[in-house]
């Protein structure tokens, strides 16, 4: 055994050690929803040094066939691990219970209720529910969470297949896809479905690299992508990205109109579903109040919130964004250069990905104007279109890559904040969790009142059959507000004052006021119910 392999076997073995050692650590890690910054994972010294060391070892072992290893490592790291934090209470987006619920129900009865999608959105519920149950899983809401922690993977494993020339151009496309993510993959449709957008686009962009010159696309490869959309539909029916897709290349490569109808028909049918389902209405309303009350986007970006550390937050996740748009930009520009160089000997293969990025750039534009961050075109724009793009200009320019390579790890960097800075609004935490207990057990069917609950208390209602109305107060509300209710509760998201941008004096001091005006009835330190 030489020196090298000695090398390669010890940096494979440090990376599955920083991944246990931060789990350990993050198991442990003692947070206060009260008082969480959005930078608070850089508080953790043994997680911070861990990513930073795998993202050592990954740039060292960029040549090495075995980078793969540290680049699951980093992957865990970035997008699993902080997990740990939330085991103990509930490590699922309070935003996501909605889709949970649609997964449960497939456990309880046998066939999964549409609840917070719609009836043919439900190929997250019906695959959840069944791993449950082939599992033999007794608390079913684990079920949702191991889907949640196997997304990751199942995100990974498919852009693993790529035609890379070597390992570098695969470590480099890898840093740079987890960098640009905004979020952690968490459980829901979406997410879900965007598993069938990654194997498609990988399919896709595999069969055009190996027929550069033949585009001809056999009745094998039509019904393999025409499968894959079909699962990606009934997971995600109101996206178009696939038939954009399929589209924007038709128009440089003619073999690949008939898909493209093909799934444009397709999508018309799926929404004759939901229509005929009763669901489009609510979904043409929602649609009609964006376009109808548009904002000016460029506020919201030039002062995203109102206090220092928020204001930051929002600066470096925005700062993600046009980085991420900008790594884009770059990489089209090879591919650009090189249409005018060859003429149209090379139209076809790259003319496709400038116009798609172009595409999804306006679509981002769109997004921001109709009132939306705009998280859903950049995520899909992350995980369909840069890859390709990245792969397939990096290989024509050597400082383009150092470059690419400079800002993957900035992103990678900032991917504790970026990331995970909105965890103070995200995972109920264990009071939230026995608060809504007590509420689901004792107020029975009464009418509530709550604040910075979402849709945690709803959950709880659901799955215990309570039929109590909800009326959701203001996160920050008064005694005047509340005393038209029987009953009063405040949950986490009414209780960080980063996202309230109020003082801990100032939150003691609204608790007190509450406490005066009505009888306390459940108290555990700030969270509290109170009754008439």
């Amino acid at each position: 055994m030489n020196s090298g392999e000695v090398k390669r076997i010890a940096l494979v073995v440090l990376s599955f050690v920083i991944v246990l050692l931060s789990a350990a650590s993050l198991r442990t890690m003692a947070i206060n929803v009260v008082t969480q910054s959005p930078f608070f994972l850089y508080g953790n010294v043994t997680y911070i040094v861990s990513l930073i060391i795998a993202l050592i070892i990954v740039v060292e072992m960029r040549m090495d066939r075995y980078v793969v290893i540290p680049l699951m490592a980093l992957w865990t790291l970035v997008l699993l691990a902080p997990y740990m934090m939330y085991m103990g209470s509930l490590p699922i987006y309070n935003d996501q219970l909605g889709f949970v619920s649609e997964a449960i129900s497939g456990v309880l009865y046998g066939h999964v209720e549409p609840v917070q999608g719609e009836p043919s959105s439900l190929g997250h519920a019906y695959l959840t529910s069944i791993l449950t149950i082939a599992m033999g899983i007794k608390q079913i809401i684990l079920g949702p969470i191991i889907v949640q922690l196997l997304l990751p993977f199942a995100y990974v494993i498919p852009l693993l297949t790529l035609p890379y020339g070597n390992t570098k151009e695969l470590t480099l496309v890898m840093l740079t896809i987890l960098g640009a993510m905004l979020n952690p993959i968490l459980y829901g449709r979406t997410p879900f479905a965007w598993v069938f957008l990654i194997v498609f686009m990988v399919f896709l962009y595999n069969k055009l690299s190996r027929h550069r010159n033949n585009h001809v696309l056999s009745l094998g490869d039509i019904a393999v992508l025409l499968i894959i959309y079909v699962a990606y539909a009934i997971s995600d029916p109101t996206s178009l990205t696939i038939p954009i897709i399929l589209i924007a290349t038709s128009v440089f490569i003619k073999e690949f109109r008939s898909l493209a109808i093909i799934t444009m028909v397709l999508w018309f049918a799926i929404h004759l579903v939901i229509y005929v389902s009763g669901s489009m209405s609510s979904f043409i309303g929602q649609l009609l109040a964006m376009i109808e009350s548009p904002t000016n986007p460029v506020p919201s970006l030039i002062v995203p919130a109102i206090n220092p550390v928020m204001k930051l937050y929002d600066y470096v996740r925005e700062f993600t964004v046009g980085a991420t748009y900008l790594i884009g930009l770059l990489a089209s520009l090879p591919l650009l250069a090189n249409v005018f160089k060859r003429g149209l000997r090379t139209v076809n293969n790259d003319l496709p990905w400038v116009t798609l990025y172009a595409l999804f750039v306006a679509m981002q534009a769109v997004a921001l104007v109709m009132s939306r961050w705009g998280m859903v075109p950049y995520s899909i724009f992350v995980i369909s279109m840069l890859p390709i793009l990245v792969l397939g200009s990096i290989r024509r320019s050597k400082p383009l890559q150092v470059l690419v390579l400079a800002l993957a790890v900035i992103l990678i960097v900032l991917s504790p904040v970026v990331k995970w800075g909105f965890s103070a609004i995200a995972f109920p935490t264990t009071n939230d969790l026995y608060e809504a207990s007590f509420i689901t057990s004792h107020i029975g069917d009464a009418e509530i009142c709550v604040s910075g609950s979402h849709e945690l208390l709803w959950f709880y209602f659901w799955s215990h059959n309570v039929n109590a109305p909800i009326n959701y107060l203001n996160l920050t509300f008064t005694p005047n507000q509340a005393k038209a209710c029987s009953v009063t509760a405040i949950f986490y998201r009414s209780l960080n004052t980063y996202r309230l941008d109020v003082t801990i004096e100032y939150l003691n001091n609204e608790i007190n006021a509450m406490n005066a005006a009505f009888n306390i009835i459940y108290k555990d330190g700030l969270w509290t119910v109170w009754s008439k």
